[in-house]
């Protein structure tokens, strides 16, 4: 009887031991279920979502999500020419068989960029914003900053500048209430989310790219919101997507996903 009784007790230490472990690799496991439920690969290096949210609070939205990796393909911010030259998006990439792109930098009555603007190290636009956000990529790794804090842009490989920060280290900011349609944009380490949505309220927008992706959002830990309105414009034209959201006027430049340059 107390050999029995050790054995089981011995078990029952085993058991104890390896529950962690399994409770682990099963919360790893459903999260990574979740993720690939909600991003499709589309080319490698690029995966696609759609959305349809309806929220208790507010008018339902929809739009496009792409996540790209940095470590497959380049981002870049291509300009639509001289410093208050504007076109839509589907012109500025006209010269690229493989893309995504979406409209970037909000501009002034004249079209010129407002906030710095960098492009494979060359500086585009100069006026750097500090209260604005700024995604900033260096090599293959991008974040969203403020600009007081970007010291020195040709620095980066990448710059633009958008307001408001819509998620800031996975909490939605304060935000003014405003219905537009809109583009935004993640960033953490070697991936950057993409965003196109119709017409939506701010902090309801905020709250879907900030929602984890088995809750129906998009798991952004830092967002920023960039230019939108009659700006928000989307090509894509991939082996297996095409997609085009004209928008309603030109732009100065746009994110534009191409493959990596060898």
């Amino acid at each position: 009887m107390i050999s029995s009784s050790c054995e089981r007790m011995r078990g029952l230490r085993v058991v104890l031991y390896l529950l962690p472990m399994f409770l682990t690799a099963s919360v790893d496991v459903i999260a990574a279920n979740a993720e690939l439920s909600r991003f499709q690969a589309a080319v490698p290096g690029i995966a696609h979502t759609t959305f349809h949210i309806q929220q208790q609070d507010t008018e339902p939205f929809s739009g496009h999500a792409f996540k790209i990796d940095l470590d497959v393909v380049e981002l870049r911010l291509i300009p639509a020419g001289g410093p208050t030259a504007r076109r839509r998006v589907a012109e500025i990439v006209t010269p690229y068989s493989a893309v995504v792109a979406v409209n970037a930098s909000f501009f002034d009555t004249e079209g010129r960029t407002m906030g710095l603007a960098v492009d494979d190290g060359q500086l585009i636009a100069k006026g750097r914003r500090q209260s604005w956000g700024t995604l900033v990529i260096d090599d293959k790794k991008a974040r969203i900053v403020l600009g007081a804090d970007v010291h020195d842009p040709l620095a980066y490989r990448l710059v633009v500048q958008g307001l408001p920060r819509l998620v800031v280290e996975g909490k939605v900011q304060p935000l003014k209430p405003q219905l537009a349609e809109r583009t935004a944009v993640c960033a953490e380490g070697n991936t950057v989310v993409l965003v196109v949505t119709t017409k939506v309220e701010t902090t309801a927008f905020a709250r879907f790219l900030a929602s984890p992706l088995d809750k129906e959002g998009l798991g952004c830990r830092d967002a920023l919101n960039l230019d939108g309105g009659p700006s928000t414009q989307l090509v894509v034209r991939l082996p297996t997507l095409a997609l085009s959201l004209p928008g309603g006027w030109g732009v100065p430049n746009a994110l534009v996903v191409t493959p990596r340059r060898k």
